[in-house]
């Protein structure tokens, strides 16, 4: 006999949420057989010639790499730069765009073993889902990217519906 529990709250408890503006989210279309000096780019990256706030990665439609990196603005640029200068065989298929936004993170307890979280999160996003840019769910924590000026509304209407204890 096997014994299954689930976690389970009407309204999910978090800790809070915190907003981050005046980024910009670059989107890069890496070839999968680039991965390796994809890695070596964001190493160097890390060690100091650049600074990111969130990576996110995942195997795109056509078998490239989606990448999408969030970053200060005067930073755009300069890792745009950086990775195209790490891989030259990717030519015009490097850097997709580069757009204006904000960054709404929150984390909570059981977030990893609770069944509907990331449902609950769009529900309460139902109305504003079409400016929602990317959403990552990791563990025990969600990184909502908006375009600019979105961020609060969502702030809003995800306070309402999560617990934030007091």
């Amino acid at each position: 006999m096997e014994t299954v529990a689930i976690y389970w709250e009407a309204r999910i408890k978090t800790y809070g949420f915190q907003v981050v503006k005046d980024l910009v989210l670059c989107r890069y279309a890496i070839p999968a057989d680039l991965s390796a000096p994809w890695d070596r780019a964001v190493e160097r990256i890390e060690a100091g010639q650049g600074r990111f706030r969130l990576l996110s990665a995942q195997l795109g439609e056509t078998g490239d790499l989606d990448a999408l990196m969030l970053c200060d603005p005067d930073q755009g640029d300069q890792l745009a730069s950086h990775i195209v200068a790490e891989m030259p065989g990717a030519a015009g298929r490097r850097r997709q765009d580069i757009v204006p936004a904000e960054l709404l993170f929150f984390q909570g307890p059981h977030f990893g073993d609770r069944f509907g979280v990331a449902d609950f999160t769009y529900r309460a996003l139902a109305d504003q889902a079409d400016s929602l840019l990317a959403a990552v769910f990791s563990c025990a924590s969600i990184y909502l990217i908006f375009p600019d000026g979105g961020a609060d509304e969502a702030k809003a209407r995800l306070a309402d519906a999560f617990r934030v204890p007091g």
